[in-house]
């Protein structure tokens, strides 16, 4: 007679003897000398290590922010390296330049409630992200950032007084500038290439507004894993309309 081999769960190299034997134990003896030697020929069971845990912190987010660093022309904007107060532009190469420093992870970049504010989240565990993209006509509106905002105080606060939009500032240290005249503008700072040193959300109790008319960030609910597309969406949407605007063109 053929006896029945119980299954509970299947069977791996963390099998331990035990359930190996309790699975086994109403098998022929036949089977269970078998299954004795192919164990024994295998070796004693291994522990699959297991990636740690995220601490609990991160793990725990209320939702998402998300929005366009720098795109378009500024207002006039002091800088020390000319010492003068001049409409400003970003060219795609200094957008790509501060992305590489994101990626290579030298210096956590921090998205802070204001310029010296609280810090809402950094590059340093991933809870802040950077990238460049092009918008649904192929054109680049920018260096883009998601960041998860945490189940606290503060990403409370920036959930819900970022829910229909708030400017985008950046600090920064310009390492290739130079100045060039603009139809209907004047002079104007381009800057080439830049090192990157935070991003803030300018807060309404400030009552400022971001250099950049075209950088905004949108916040909202979403899975821990990923940031909602519509977040992107609308900072892309937002900072074209101001790009149009500032070419001259009608929206």
């Amino acid at each position: 007679m053929i006896g029945h081999v119980e299954y509970s769960g299947g069977s791996s190299w963390g099998t331990s003897p035990e359930q190996i034997e309790l699975k086994l134990r109403n098998a022929p003896e036949w089977l269970k000398r078998q299954a004795a030697a192919t164990t024994k020929s295998y070796g004693p069971p291994r522990r699959i290590a297991r990636p740690p845990a995220p601490a609990a912190d991160a793990r725990r987010s209320v939702g998402w922010v998300a929005g366009v660093v720098c795109p378009g022309v500024s207002v006039p904007a002091y800088a020390s390296s000319d010492r003068t107060r001049l409409p400003e532009q970003f060219t795609p190469a200094a957008w790509r330049s501060m992305l590489r420093q994101t990626q290579a992870a030298e210096k956590p970049i921090a998205l802070t409630w204001g310029h010296g504010g609280p810090v809402i989240a950094t590059t340093r565990d991933l809870g802040l992200v950077f990238n460049v993209k092009r918008n649904y006509m192929g054109e680049l509106v920018g260096l883009e950032f998601a960041a998860r905002l945490p189940e606290n105080e503060l990403g409370r606060r920036v959930l819900e007084q970022a829910k229909d939009g708030l400017g985008v500032s950046v600090g920064y240290f310009a390492r290739r500038q130079w100045h060039v005249e603009r139809d209907g503008i004047g002079k104007v700072r381009v800057v080439d290439e830049a090192r990157m040193d935070h991003v803030a959300i300018v807060t309404p109790a400030s009552g400022l507004s971001a250099s950049y008319p075209a950088a905004r960030c949108f916040s909202g609910v979403g899975q821990w894993l990923a940031c909602p597309h519509g977040l992107y969406a609308r900072s892309r949407s937002y900072a074209y309309a101001e790009l149009t605007r500032q070419a001259g063109a009608r929206v």
